[in-house]
């Protein structure tokens, strides 16, 4: 075995170690949470909604957009030199995406018993039963296209083969926008009724994946394990950045236009959040998104990562903001009281039990990549 194979072994049995700690203190925490009930959270009688709900958005995005970076190459011409790269997006989008959104929705059940009765007393016309629906359908299609994807690297099929496939992965991934009617759907909640919304979430998931999709394709560069051309690196970086930018504007557009409006409730969330207690995290939101657009268009690599880092952040505010902002400025209030024991006042911000269950969530996804990556050969 020769000395740098030794060294990448050691360096991922290092990673495999530190996501498998950060798995298991997750999971103590969890326990905790399910003993001791949701109220060990910083949720409220109106913000029954947090960071759980925010990591499946996040997430959802996630597996949608990593499955339309590994698509749209074998389904639009003149992409052929991002195919070599697909079945990693396609993989992540599966151990990562699908894995995370999911268990972010368990946890948020409060008792992972209660999962079941999405699937036993399911009503068709809720979004949230179609969410379950879209979900599977990007596991079952992720795992399909990347074992397709991979048979063709052995040579095993054609590229032109799998196109049916890609079509279908890529008509499954736009729907993504599914996710949105759970918010736009709700008359009573003026900001999220809006059908701008479902624009905002197919831009934040092709923002989160390929965001995701940079610093992935920059490590396994760096290692050796998918060597990577600079011009499609470059092109990877810049896709990110002109959907950050409509992004950035949805979210810039959405608030000030709340306060030009200057009356009813539209104009007070819009209050709350740009000059409110909610300001911190919506500004902090644009930086991230101002910066990361700066990043990813340019010709470095470790600054598209950079970019690529503050990019999926400023996704992560998109979603929280777009919870809190509308969940602290209910149109009626609710009796009993309004923060949870133990909460911060103000803006809601996730307890230390939510951030633990949330970073060993993630790092659930991140052990599985990882294996997978160490075990497959979906390289070059």
């Amino acid at each position: 075995m020769t000395e740098p194979t030794m060294t990448k072994r050691s360096s991922t049995a290092i990673w495999l170690g530190v996501f498998a700690a950060f798995a298991l203190a997750g999971t103590a925490c969890f326990v905790f949470q399910a003993i001791h009930g949701l109220q060990v959270a910083h949720l409220s009688n109106d913000i029954t909604w947090g960071l759980y709900i925010v990591g499946f958005l996040l997430f959802t995005g996630v597996a949608a957009g990593c499955l339309l970076f590994a698509s749209t190459p074998f389904v639009f011409s003149g992409l052929e030199a991002y195919r070599p790269y697909a079945r990693v997006a396609s993989f992540v989008s599966v151990t990562c995406g699908c894995l995370c959104a999911g268990l972010f929705i368990l946890v948020d059940t409060g008792n992972p018993l209660r999962a079941f009765s999405i699937l036993t007393s399911f009503q068709i016309a809720s979004p949230l039963f179609w969410d379950t629906v879209i979900l599977i359908a990007y596991v079952v299609l992720g795992c399909a296209f990347t074992i397709a994807l991979v048979k063709v690297s052995e040579g095993k099929k054609t590229e032109a083969s799998v196109r049916p496939l890609a079509i279908a992965v890529f008509v499954a991934a736009l729907l993504v926008t599914i996710t949105s009617l759970a918010f736009a759907l709700q008359v009573a909640r003026p900001i999220w009724n809006n059908p701008g919304l479902v624009l905002s979430f197919f831009i934040a998931a092709v923002v989160a994946g390929g965001s995701l999709l940079v610093v992935a394709y920059a490590v396994l560069d760096r290692s050796g394990y998918l060597p990577m051309n600079a011009k499609v690196a470059c092109g990877f970086s810049r896709v990110v950045a002109l959907f950050l930018v409509a992004e950035l504007v949805f979210s810039l557009a959405e608030a000030f236009s709340g306060l030009y409006i200057a009356v009813g409730e539209e104009a007070a969330v819009a209050a709350w959040l740009t000059s409110g207690p909610g300001a911190p995290f919506f500004w902090i939101e644009v930086a991230c998104s101002a910066i990361g657009i700066a990043l990813l268009l340019q010709k470095t690599q470790s600054l598209h990562v950079a970019g690529a880092i503050l990019a999926f952040t400023s996704i992560f505010l998109v979603k929280y903001n777009m919870l809190q902002s509308q969940l602290h400025n209910p149109l009626i209030g609710f009796a009993g009281p309004v923060a949870a024991p133990g909460a911060p006042a103000g803006a809601y911000f996730p307890g230390m039990i939510e951030w633990c269950v949330a970073a060993g969530i993630v790092s659930v996804g991140l052990l599985a990549v990882t294996l997978g990556l160490s075990k497959l050969k979906l390289g070059k």
